[in-house]
Parts: C-alpha cells; sequence; structure tokens
C-alpha cells in the first residue's frame, strides 16, 4: 500500500523512489530484527533495486542521487524498518570515507555498493587510540545489520580509521529496546594498523555531516509513518456511535502531529551537507520532535496499556534507540561547545 508523502512536493524521480519503496515494502522487505541472514537478504533487496547506495557517487557504483532524493529515500524506508536505513545511512558515509582508495578502499568500496556491512561508528570520546601504527580501544555499539561488519571508527573531527578485520572482535548481539535489525554490539579493538588505513581530511567532516543528517531524515520519517497510522486508526475506531475522527479534540491533536511531521520533513530533506554544526545541533531536536509524534500515535490507538497490539508501537521505540545510535546527545553538546568556541 502506498503512503501519502507529507513532506515538500517531490519531483518525479523522487515520486519514483517513493513508489518503489512503498511497493518493496508491501512485496519484498519483510521485517526481521533478530535474525541475520533474513536482514541480509533485505539488504540484498535495497542493492538490486539501486536503494542500499542511492546517494553515492555514480562514478564509484552508487546510484549518483541528490542529496534530498537520498534522504527522501532514507526517510521512506525508516518508516518501515529505521535499523536498516541507519544501516544504508552508514553504507553512505562509508562510501565518502573510501572512495579515495587506500590500502583496501577500491575493493571495499565495490562491496559496500553490493550490500556488504561496513559500520561507521563514533569513537570521538577517546573510545579507540591510534598510535604508533596501532589501534586499540572499545566500541560500545555497533549499529551495521549485521554481526561481522568491517568497521570505520570516526576518531576525530579530520580523522577516520577502517579497522583491519584481524584487529575487530565482534561481541555478542545485545538486547535493545528498539531499533530491531541493527543487532547492535560492542566491539573490542586491538591490532596494527596496516598502510593507509587511516583517513584525513575534510572527508571525515562531510561523512559525519551525512550521517547526521540521515539520522535526522530516519526520524522524520519514522514519524510520519507513526501519524499516519494514527490518522488510519482514528478513521476506522468508532466511539460514541461514530469513528475517533468526529470528535473535535482528536482531529486537532491529529492535525497538530502531521503538522510537526511536515515540519520535520521540510527541515531534514533541507540539510547542508557543507554544514557540520547546523546538521549536528538539528539532530537532537528532530529527534525529540518525532518521538513526541510518536507517543502522540500511541496516545490515539488507546494508550501504553495497548502499545504492543500495533506497530506505531515499535516506531516508537526505535526512535528511542535512534537517538542513542546516532549520538543526538553528543552532537547537540559539540554543536553547542563549537558554537561558543566560534564566538569567542
Amino acid at each position: 500500500m502506498r503512503r501519502p508523502w507529507w513532506g515538500p512536493v517531490p519531483n518525479d524521480d523522487q515520486r519514483a523512489v517513493l513508489d518503489l519503496v512503498d511497493d518493496l515494502v508491501e512485496d519484498r522487505l519483510e521485517r526481521a530484527d533478530d535474525d541475520p541472514d533474513a536482514v541480509a537478504v533485505a539488504r540484498r533487496v535495497l542493492v538490486e533495486h539501486g536503494l542500499w547506495t542511492l546517494g553515492a557517487d555514480e562514478a564509484t557504483g552508487g546510484g549518483g542521487a541528490d542529496q534530498r532524493t537520498t534522504l527522501l529515500a532514507l526517510a521512506r524506508l525508516a518508516g518501515t524498518w529505521p535499523a536498516l536505513a541507519w544501516a544504508s545511512v552508514q553504507a553512505h558515509a562509508a562510501c565518502l570515507l573510501l572512495a579515495d582508495g587506500g590500502v583496501e578502499g577500491g575493493d571495499l568500496l565495490a562491496g559496500v555498493h553490493q550490500g556488504q556491512p561496513l559500520a561507521v561508528a563514533d569513537a570521538t570520546d577517546g573510545q579507540v587510540e591510534v598510535a604508533e601504527g596501532r589501534v586499540s580501544g572499545l566500541l560500545t555499539r555497533v549499529d551495521a545489520s549485521a554481526t561481522d561488519a568491517r568497521v570505520l571508527a570516526l576518531v576525530d573531527r579530520e580523522t577516520a580509521v577502517l579497522l583491519p578485520s584481524d584487529a575487530v572482535r565482534h561481541g555478542p548481539v545485545l538486547r535493545r529496546t528498539g531499533l530491531g535489525g541493527a543487532l547492535s554490539h560492542p566491539c573490542s579493538v586491538q591490532g596494527a594498523l596496516p598502510e593507509g588505513a587511516v583517513i584525513h581530511g575534510p572527508v571525515v567532516e562531510r561523512a559525519r555531516t551525512l550521517l547526521f543528517a540521515g539520522a535526522a531524515a530516519l526520524a522524520a520519517g519514522a514519524a510520519e509513518a507513526a501519524a499516519h497510522a494514527a490518522v488510519s486508526y482514528s478513521g476506522e475506531r468508532e466511539q460514541f456511535g461514530g469513528p475517533l475522527t468526529d470528535l473535535p479534540t482528536v482531529r486537532t491533536s491529529l492535525s497538530t502531529n502531521v503538522t510537526a511531521v511536515r515540519r520535520l520533513l521540510v527541515t531534514a530533506l533541507a540539510a547542508d551537507a557543507d554544514d557540520l554544526v547546523a546538521t549536528a545541533a538539528a539532530l537532537a531536536p528532530a529527534l525529540d520532535d518525532a518521538i513526541a509524534v510518536a507517543a502522540a500515535a500511541v496516545q490515539s490507538h488507546g494508550g501504553y496499556g495497548y502499545m504492543v497490539e500495533y506497530r506505531v508501537e515499535g516506531l516508537l521505540r526505535d526512535l528511542v534507540s535512534l537517538r542513542a545510535a546516532s549520538g543526538a546527545t553528543e552532537a547537540a553538546r559539540w554543536a553547542a561547545d563549537a558554537l561558543v568556541e566560534a564566538g569567542a
């Protein structure tokens, strides 16, 4: 079933992308939160239809779509499966970081376009240390929708490290309240770094900006799906002799939340790929607003006592977990520090 789109008016290409995602969700994308093999199948479906790295450079094997179309596609996918969409965001960031090659960048980049899982993990709080040709540390969470993904660690604003496979030990999948299908787990890191494993320069900042922009788009898309579910349910559920939407208070509540969704989508799709500070600052408010919309959608379905009976329950949990996975709180703190430093 094709859902309405409450974001900015799409052009013909963007409408085709929306329809494609909706059709895949209807026919081929079956959410499987705890099954790595089923998640891998879903990833291959996105690869087959050009969505996995839709916005990556066409010259290196990506889809070549502009950023607005890419964020639109990610938002739509997040309305069904936020964890898979988050893994796609990381794949896009990885394509940026690997584009210049390196010791294995070319082969790995081709693999990413074909669906090879690769996590891009924030390690700026000292989780990973690079010194004298070696790397060590502990990544508390990797969310690449795979249990054995390669890992790119963002060490600071201008440094990333492609961790060698033999230097990474993947821990067990953790039980999380949401973001089902991310297969979140910790990784311990210890080993030598081959030549070319360390990536320097502005591309690292661009990759981080893409992660923040992608997470905000996912938040908007999940909120849209939750609000749409609330509108549909309220139009079908009868009370006091008619549908809930006959009640003015219900209509007002639904309208308020749809308006919030429109604002979220407009803001998310207008993200500036060259402004890390602004994108970082916008992430936490986007997730907070999306969580509020999803919580209101749960209330529209009868409240928290009825949560597990409806899909919006899962979207709410996914959004809460996405806030942690995307580092939204840390991004807000970093953006505030950057603002003060710029004005000093």
